[in-house]
């Protein structure tokens, strides 16, 4: 073997070894300075949650109907549904506050001993109807609109509930005063361990829909929604409350 092609291949082995080295070495750095960034940290959450007054019910109904053919049951399903809609315009609800939310037709029948008898067609129809304040003359006579709805023949009051049409002010408000608390215990936990508390390195956030704060007092009082739905008066107003979780990770030294 020629001199210079001894000499070639020498440098090719040593540049081989050097930077496998190099590479293990920048493997081990990488590592160590995860492994450093991971270790250095403190991790604080904290839930805050806001008390608003709700401006808006909810209220779920169901059409439903059975008869011979699929035509008749829809007819009469949209039949209520039309009463309903000619019955909310006096409470000024638009158009836009209306949504279908099933829409349904299936054959109905009747078993008895192994032996099934057709009925009909059942069709069904489900709406939510919201009744906001501003639509309202009278603060709260969403109890009088319910009223009437479920005394119309075979409207089932399925559900009545209360809700906030922005919640974004309250979302925010809690989510400051989340962080602020937060900051607050990291500050504490940093004091306590004789560590600097860094920036944060990540925040997270958890938002739960409002809940409903029930009154003892309250007016409302709902029967079986399939026979009939009483009311005594109009209907109170509760409190909803809105909660926010953040989770923080602060570098600490």
């Amino acid at each position: 073997m020629k001199k210079g092609n001894i000499i070639s291949l020498i440098v090719i082995c040593v540049t081989i070894l050097v930077s496998g080295f190099l590479l293990t070495k920048t493997k081990f750095y990488i590592q160590s300075v995860w492994s450093s960034m991971a270790d250095n940290t403190i991790t604080v959450e904290w839930e805050w949650k806001v008390m608003a007054t709700p401006d808006t019910i909810i209220l779920s109904v169901n059409i439903e109907e059975t008869k011979k053919s699929t035509a008749e049951a829809q007819k009469a399903v949209n039949t209520k549904v039309n009463q309903i809609k000619d019955l909310i315009k006096k409470y000024k609800i638009k158009d836009s506050d209306i949504q279908s939310r099933n829409i349904s037709v299936y054959p109905e029948y009747n078993y008895t001993n192994a032996w099934r008898k057709f009925l009909g067609y059942r069709a069904n129809h489900s709406l939510d109807i919201k009744i906001k304040s501003a639509n309202i003359e009278n603060e709260w006579v969403g109890g009088s609109l319910i009223d009437e709805v479920a005394n119309i023949w075979w409207v089932i009051v399925e559900n009545i509930a209360y809700d906030i049409e922005d919640k974004t002010p309250y979302y925010s408000q809690a989510r400051k005063l989340a962080m602020e608390k937060a900051y607050e215990k990291a500050k504490e936990l940093a004091k306590i361990a004789w560590v600097k508390l860094l920036k944060p390195i990540s925040i997270s956030e958890s938002l739960f829909a409002p809940t409903a704060i029930y009154s003892r007092n309250s007016k409302m009082m709902m029967m079986d929604a399939v026979t009939e739905v009483a009311w005594a008066g109009s209907i109170s107003l509760w409190e909803m409350e809105i909660n926010i979780t953040v989770n923080v990770l602060y570098g600490i030294q």
